[in-house]
């Protein structure tokens, strides 16, 4: 007998598993099969193997630009979790609402913004000629620290992470914040009756408490330190050189500026399987233990 309700739950979920399908597993095994061929873009593609991993493996631009966004990952993870943290403590403890209220919406502001547009701010604000930041430091007597920030090969990558430290804090402080909404405050109230610190209540009850906010703040702002584009290529395109050189740039100037679509669909399939792995990693180390 044909179960109605069971056909009738299909047809609720049947839009959202078109719009994943067409947006996202059709584009992600088309990606998979022409990263097995030489193409680009315009001729028949050619079945080539895995010479396209092999290429991608032994090249140094490549393994440069994993590493720059090895080192976002301290930018758009490490600090920005940290502060959120330390930021969540703080407000926590402030008794007066509104002004709870009035901080953490200031604080969230930059996320509801688009990266490609703070790009364009911040690379106003890093100009060596007219920026603030420049002019700031020339007005206090240390035109020895102004340079051009995005043209310089040490300071470049640092300068693009910072802006991603301020876009994402506040997004960890606000979901931190909701995480200490449902924790019972009694837990604190026994603390303080036990004479605990500060920190000793930060680090065995808070801390502990907000772990399933804590994986999500990982898996969110690793993805975004992985996926990283727009910022960056707003900022610098991935100067100077290959100093601000990630991922998705790279794959980026192979598909679309040299037509090396085999190649960047290589590159795109093994950054997948990076995201997955570390996501992975995340789940084992935070998950909830009973």
């Amino acid at each position: 007998m044909l179960n109605l309700s069971g056909w009738r739950n299909f047809l609720y979920v049947l839009p959202a598993v078109l719009v994943y399908a067409v947006f996202l597993l059709l584009p992600l095994l088309a990606s998979l099969g022409i990263s097995f061929t030489e193409w680009d873009g315009t001729s028949l593609p050619v079945f080539s193997g895995v010479s396209n991993y092999l290429r991608m493996f032994s090249d140094p631009v490549f393994w440069i630009a994993l590493g720059n966004n090895a080192i976002l990952m301290l930018f758009y993870t490490l600090l920005p979790i940290s502060i959120g943290l330390l930021l969540c403590s703080f407000l926590y403890d402030t008794r007066n609402n509104s002004e709870r209220s009035v901080l953490r919406i200031l604080f969230f502001l930059p996320y509801i913004m688009p990266m490609a547009v703070l790009g364009v701010v911040w690379r106003w604000l890093y100009n060596p000629a007219f920026g603030p930041i420049d002019q700031l430091l020339r007005a206090i007597g240390l035109p020895q620290l102004a340079m051009s920030w995005l043209g310089d090969f040490t300071w470049a990558l640092p300068a693009v992470g910072l802006v991603a430290t301020w876009y994402f804090f506040g997004f960890c402080l606000v979901l931190f914040m909701a995480g200490l909404q449902r924790m019972d405050p009694s837990l604190l109230e026994a603390a303080d009756l036990d004479g605990s610190s500060r920190r000793q209540k930060f680090m065995r009850i808070t801390l502990p408490a907000l772990r399933p906010e804590v994986r999500i703040a990982l898996l969110l702002t690793v993805i975004a330190s992985l996926k990283a584009f727009d910022l960056v290529y707003v900022m610098t395109q991935g100067g100077p050189g290959t100093s601000t050189m990630v991922t998705n740039i790279f794959m980026y100037k192979q598909g679309f500026d040299l037509h090396y679509f085999g190649y960047a669909s290589s590159v795109a399939v093994f950054s997948m399987l990076i995201v997955l792995g570390i996501n992975y990693l995340i789940h084992l180390a935070l998950k909830e233990r009973y």
